[in-house]
């Protein structure tokens, strides 16, 4: 995994980098890869039609170094961007930043120094969130639980969660492209959704050290939308990935019961509202996909949730009165928004 070329020792690793309107941020990440102590072998900038001065400052800097790749193209998304990137690769490893995010130096050192020891299918780092001027904000981020091994089941039952940004994940291409590639036409679940493929194809790999800095924008979609929304993408999420095995009656199962908080924080925002809970139970009945059903087979299985979602908040209220006060203060934000 590692080249001679020039005198100097190259990590055979591609970075791929989708670009949206990210001209304050982009050359920061690019130097947070060309700053590798493992230098890598090229820099791929995907332009997914940006209307500001980003692709001039990227080809700018790819005037001063050969590695930067640039491609330009129509606004299609993130997912279509980083698929973009892979098919245009020729390492056999290929690690992603966004353009708004930025490496520690040793980053892809230290995922090399694990996934030569082979048989992996990706490994990541942990991650840190820093503010628009990139310094740390106390922000939680799912970079996993030690309690819980990265296994394929834990993975694709959300019971792991993968760090909250492909900026953290490296890779191999051969199993990019045998899983399929990201899933373009979804808005939300996409990198979960290739996490679990990946992992089908071997173990997963942790870096316990904060190498990845995941940017926290105000203007960002997930900083946008009601807490309401954000668990129903999250939700929805947990369906897109379940239904590559949703033919398999015991992943089913567990599908169903690891759906269970999900659904909740999506029930609890429509408490007050019969008619946008039963749209909720509609919705999910006639679902498409059979991971999306399960949830809702009749009236009784998704009231049970219901109960159940009740009384969980119930006694947590009863043997912490703070959160009572906690929840109704959330209740008051997210009406006020």
């Amino acid at each position: 995994m590692m080249l001679k070329r020039q005198g100097c020792i190259v990590a055979d690793v591609d970075v791929v980098i989708p670009l949206y309107n990210c001209a304050e941020f982009i050359e920061q990440a690019i130097r947070s890869v060309q700053e590798q102590t493992a230098p890598v072998k090229s820099i791929i900038i995907v332009n997914d039609g940006s209307t500001d001065a980003g692709p001039q400052k990227v080809a700018a800097m790819a005037a001063k170094d050969k590695r930067i790749l640039l491609l330009n193209g129509p606004n299609q998304g993130a997912s279509a961007a980083r698929n973009r990137g892979i098919l245009a690769a020729s390492s056999p490893l290929v690690a992603f930043l966004d353009a708004d995010d930025f490496w520690e130096p040793d980053k892809i050192a230290r995922q090399l120094a694990v996934m030569e020891q082979g048989g992996f299918s990706f490994s990541h780092t942990l991650a840190e969130a820093v503010d628009e001027q990139g310094h740390p904000v106390n922000v939680p981020l799912h970079t996993g639980n030690e309690d819980v091994p990265p296994t394929f089941d834990n993975i694709r039952l959300g019971l792991y969660p993968v760090v909250g940004s492909a900026s953290a994940v490296l890779t191999r291409r051969d199993l990019l492209l045998r899983a399929g590639l990201f899933a373009e036409r979804e808005k939300f679940g996409e990198d979960w959704d290739m996490w679990a493929r990946l992992a089908q194809y071997g173990p997963v790999a942790r870096v316990d050290s904060p190498l990845t800095r995941i940017r926290i924008r105000l203007n960002s979609v997930q900083h946008s939308i009601s807490a309401e929304a954000r668990a129903l993408s999250r939700l929805h999420s947990r369906i897109l990935v379940a239904r590559h095995w949703e033919d398999d009656p015991d992943f089913l199962r567990a599908h169903e019961r690891a759906a269970r908080p999900d659904l909740w924080a999506v029930m609890r925002w429509r408490l007050s509202s019969p008619a946008s809970m039963r749209e909720l139970y509609r919705q999910l009945h006639g679902h498409r996909h059979a991971a999306g059903r399960v949830l809702a087979r009749n009236p009784w299985d998704f009231f049970r949730v219901l109960l159940w979602g009740c009384g969980i908040t119930l006694r947590t209220i009863l043997t912490s009165p703070s959160e009572l006060l906690r929840l109704w203060g959330r209740l008051r934000a997210e009406r006020a928004r």
